[in-house]
């Protein structure tokens, strides 16, 4: 594979505060690259990289395959699905035609949706804030059939329109992909634009994004697109179930390089599409989303950040403003895995502490056993309250089954292991009244404990 490096000094332009004392370009090279090495070799990572800082492209990088059966690798041009790290674009675009005076963030949904239930009481800023208690279409049964098939947005939102609201509007917190369904159709409707030409006519055009564009499920030819793929197994891969990309129209529906998300990045630093009285609200904290981002700190450092995942493909932007680094990666592998990447490049770069995933170890098949069960979670398991999971036994190691999804476990140790698929850390332990516990971490963790057999 053809491999490409933008490395720049950066004693030339940086202040020394902003990274570790120690990092020079020819380290901060190796460094990604003996980070990245392990996840290549487990085919949990294929797609790009790019740290930026001060405005300079520091290390930008192409890894794995844009296409394993065709053996086309992958390039500085391919094109990668972005899954939720389109939200950004959606929040901006609605921030654009505030700017213009066409609406408020104020507005009710009743002023664009009129026979919407309880849309009186549901505000733009509910829908970019994810508290407008609307559920979450992708958690519906019928959604995966659904995925398969083009859709308007009228349908798409019909698909939610009357199911009870989980919660009052701006009670709390609840991610739901529909409220960028609902904001895509707010910007059509306002603009008398389709979302895609909206976004390319006001955002694409203006900051040179020449390789993004939204996915509309038309059919319609992709240079440089790079494959989906998805984890089965302990390490192989297959192709990625297939999606008709329209149903994320506003909440995943775009696509792009690691390029244009730098051009994107910048964008966030000047006028040229947001006022800063704009783009401050966009990313003020609102319990930690703002509008399009997360909000939030790492390594006590401000940070503004957005990721996605979608089949076949992970995604993430993460920006120290304070610092004005940035790191973005674009994957072809939905390996959740890939979801801590970022974080760790990041740590990389200001000389924090971070894990290279080791090999996977020898468990002997006795331990394994030990494991095998059904296991259920309580209520606050956010991302599934009270879920059921299957542990059991397969030909090379342990399969966790949760909604008729599986994912293999990755062994680290005795009795701990890695989460293929959702990635996180599983850790199996006994509680002090002898019950076998299934621990779950993905930066906090979570407690299952495994039922009796009947």
């Amino acid at each position: 594979m053809k491999s490409f490096f933008w490395l720049v000094s950066i004693a030339l332009f940086l202040p020394h505060s902003s990274f570790s004392q120690e990092l020079s370009p020819q380290i901060l090279s190796a460094k990604v690259d003996s980070y990245v090495r392990p996840y290549l070799a487990g085919n949990n990572f294929s797609g790009s990289i790019l740290i930026a800082a001060h405005g300079k492209v520091l290390f930008e990088k192409p890894y794995g395959m844009a296409n394993y059966e065709l053996s086309v690798p992958n390039s500085l041009h391919t094109r990668f699905h972005v899954a939720s790290v389109s939200k950004s674009f959606t929040a901006t675009a609605i921030l654009l035609l505030q700017q213009r005076g066409l609406l408020s963030l104020n507005d009710p949904l009743t002023k664009f949706v009129t026979d919407y239930p309880a849309a009186e009481k549901i505000t733009i800023h509910h829908l970019l804030t994810h508290t407008s208690g609307i559920p979450n279409v992708n958690n519906f049964s019928e959604y995966q059939d659904l995925s398969r098939k083009r859709l308007s947005l009228v349908e798409i939102i019909g698909l939610f329109r009357n199911k009870p609201l989980d919660f009052p509007p701006g009670a709390r917190f609840s991610y739901s992909n529909s409220n960028y369904n609902l904001l895509a159709f707010i910007i059509e409707k306002v603009s008398g634009k389709s979302y895609g030409e909206f976004l390319r006519q006001n955002i694409f055009l203006p900051l040179g994004m020449d390789s993004t564009a939204n996915d509309d499920g038309s059919g319609e030819l992709i240079l440089d697109r790079a494959y989906g793929y998805v984890p089965v197994r302990m390490r192989d891969l297959e192709n990625a179930p297939y999606l008709d990309w329209s149903i994320k129209t506003g909440n995943g529906s775009l696509y792009s390089t690691v390029d244009d998300l730098y051009r994107w990045d910048r964008a966030m630093y000047g006028d040229k599409l947001l006022d800063k009285n704009s783009r401050d609200k966009m990313f003020t904290d609102y319990g930690g989303f703002g509008y399009g981002w997360f909000v939030l700190k790492h390594f006590n450092r401000r940070v503004t950040a957005i990721n996605g995942r979608s089949p076949g493909f992970t995604s993430s932007l993460e920006r120290f403003i304070d610092d004005d680094i940035c790191i973005i990666l674009a994957a072809n592998t939905y390996s959740g895995l890939t979801q801590s990447m970022a974080d760790d490049i990041a740590a990389i770069v200001f000389g924090q502490k971070y894990e290279v995933p080791s090999a996977p170890v020898d468990v002997s098949p006795a331990r394994l056993d030990t494991y095998v069960g059904k296991y259920k979670f309580g209520q606050d398991f956010v991302y599934n309250p009270g879920a059921q999971v299957l542990v059991e036994r397969a030909a090379d190691g342990l399969r966790l089954t949760s909604a008729g999804t599986e994912s293999y476990l990755i062994p680290q140790s005795n009795n701990v292991f890695k989460d293929r698929l959702y990635g996180g850390t599983v850790r199996f332990e006994s509680s002090p009244a002898g019950i076998q516990e299934l621990k779950w971490n993905f930066g906090r963790e979570f407690v299952a404990r495994r039922e009796a057999q009947p």
